[in-house]
This record gives C-alpha cells, sequence and structure tokens, in this order.
C-alpha cells in the first residue's frame, strides 16, 4: 500500500487493484464465446426428408411433435386440449396465421394427424409440415 506525506504524517491511501478482476472477466467471455453457438434452443426432432416449398414466415406458428409424441406450441410442452384452445386463441387473433408442424421421422402417423385435426378444427386453413431439404 502506497503512502502520502502530508503535514500531519503518512496517510494511506486505498486502490482497489482490478487487474485480476479484468483477467477473469476476459477469461469468461472467451467461454462464452466458445460456448454460445454450441448450444442450441429447441427440441430435438429428426424431421423427414423431402423437396422443401418456401412459406411467409409473418405470423407463423410452431408445433413440434418430438420423437416421444410430445406436444410443444412454440417451444412449449402442451397437451392436445391446451393446443387446441392455443391454437383457437391464434385464429381468433389472427385468422391468416399458418401453423408449421414439426414431427420427428418416426413417431406415429396418428399423432401428427392428431395436431392436423386441432389446427383445422381452430379454423385455420394455412398448415405446413417441416422438413429437411433432400441431399
Amino acid at each position: 500500500m502506497r503512502r502520502r506525506h502530508d503535514e500531519q504524517g503518512m496517510d494511506p491511501i486505498g486502490e482497489i487493484n482490478v487487474t485480476s478482476l479484468v483477467d477473469i472477466m476476459m477469461a469468461l467471455l472467451v467461454i462464452f464465446i466458445i460456448v454460445a453457438p454450441m448450444i442450441e434452443q429447441g427440441i430435438d426432432v429428426s424431421l423427414p426428408t423431402a423437396e422443401p416449398a418456401k412459406i411467409d414466415v409473418s405470423d407463423v406458428v410452431t408445433v413440434t411433435v418430438s420423437s416421444n409424441e410430445r406436444i410443444y406450441f412454440e417451444n412449449q410442452r402442451v397437451t392436445m386440449d391446451d393446443l387446441s384452445e392455443r391454437l383457437s386463441n391464434i385464429q381468433a387473433a389472427n385468422p391468416d396465421a399458418a401453423v408449421l408442424i414439426k414431427a420427428d421421422q418416426d413417431i406415429r402417423y396418428g399423432r401428427v394427424v392428431e395436431v392436423l385435426d386441432a389446427a383445422r378444427n381452430a379454423g385455420l386453413s394455412r398448415l405446413a409440415m417441416a422438413t429437411k431439404p433432400a441431399e
């Protein structure tokens, strides 16, 4: 600790050394820069392949059916009744809204039909199935 000389003698000068704090923050920043691209949000779904068509992404809601046949509305797990209610609310707010269905290629076909029926019963007619491009 440095001392300053004044008329009355030596007084301590308090200083904070931030060098180690800056070093730690830089190390954390580097770690986040490296790890952030590896973190993927969403539900893991193996999509079937097909020739994709372009859809207008405005006013699109996503319904995902995972490999264990769980249903997700905009990445939130829901029951079939909740899905029907949410789709009805979407249709009431915007009749031109589209529903993009992401379904795992290995699930039963009947589960996908249930989701399609829920969308149609809610009054939504713009339906699309998500696929990955054919190689």
